[in-house]
């Protein structure tokens, strides 16, 4: 008997907008350290907090401001390991990186190991925001947009899977990935960016695709699960639409959409919290721009049973 969820789209469970005053601001990664049974939290200004429950804002403690813009954070509890990816300015770029025990915090130089470095940036503000870990012992890392300026005209960019042995990073490969296409908007969105990816199963992953409309002031998101081939890197996955954020919310609206973890212990389902970048929290925004929240998002799906 095998549990299987292949191509099986999820369900809106609920959204909580977190208030302004509970401090939560510029989230860009989450993800959920079992050995101390906490929530952890990064932004893209250096900010950090630990939560052992996502709706207990009270509970939220804060801890030492890494000095780095921080788009996605795993940890690998068997290493004692934190995976994250920094997006840098334009110039200077970005890169993925991991150390062990805790982040980097301003002041000190924990040793870091960086890889997949981004100098300069494609183009503004577009960096590396997927990464994943998986319980095969793999490391994937995806760009928000490519890894080459020449990749913001291209449908397909590339996703690198590496293995890791508890210390260290080998056999990096290259996986094709096509983006979705929205002619409409300007070039730099005209193709969707990955804001963020979670292992599945070998092979397997779940990606955030979103775009954001200026002259709209609107954002579009949708959830894929995708099935790369082993033997056929460099050939088209199996994509499939599992999420539409604009269509399947129920009438909410969505932020900008940036971190995404498993919810744990939830034995015959798949339950997935999806975190949005507020920016700050400003309100009101320059321009009439409406304004924007930190924002949770939870999704499901049952485990199926086959033979």
């Amino acid at each position: 008997m095998s549990l299987s969820t292949v191509g099986q789209r999820f369900r809106f469970d609920t959204t909580i907008y977190v208030p302004s005053e509970a401090g939560l601001h510029t989230i860009s990664g989450i993800t959920f350290v079992e050995s101390a049974g906490v929530w952890q939290l990064v932004g893209d200004r250096g900010e950090q907090w630990r939560m052992p429950d996502l709706t207990r804002y009270d509970l939220a403690v804060r801890g030492p401001n890494t000095g780095l813009q921080l788009e996605a954070i795993r940890y690998d509890a068997a290493s004692h390991t934190y995976f994250g990816t920094v997006e840098g300015n334009n110039a200077a770029g970005g890169y993925a990186f991991f150390c062990r025990d805790s982040l980097p915090r301003v002041g000190t130089a924990p040793p870091m190991t960086k890889f997949d470095q981004l100098i300069p940036l494609p183009f503004d503000n577009k960096g590396i925001e997927g990464l994943a870990l998986g319980a095969d012992s793999t490391v994937w890392v995806a760009p928000e947009a490519g890894w080459t300026t020449a990749d913001s005209s291209q449908a397909t960019v590339f996703f690198h899977r590496y293995t890791w042995s508890g210390t260290l990073l080998s056999d990096r490969k290259e996986f094709a990935y096509p983006r979705d296409r929205m002619p409409r908007l300007a070039s730099s969105e005209r193709y969707g960016g990955i804001s963020e990816i979670v292992w599945v199963a070998k092979n397997r992953l779940l990606t955030i695709e979103r775009f954001y409309d200026s002259q709209r002031d609107t954002s579009y998101a949708n959830l894929y699960e995708v099935t790369f081939s082993e033997t056929s890197p460099a050939v088209a996955p199996i994509k499939t639409l599992v999420f539409n954020f604009n269509t399947m919310l129920n009438g909410h609206r969505i932020d900008n959409l940036e971190g995404m973890a498993w919810m744990p212990g939830q034995p015959g389902r798949q339950t997935l919290v999806i975190i949005s970048d507020d920016n700050g929290g400003q309100c009101p925004r320059p321009n009439g721009k409406k304004c924007q929240q930190t924002q949770l998002i939870y999704l499901s799906r049952e485990r199926r049973t086959k033979e």
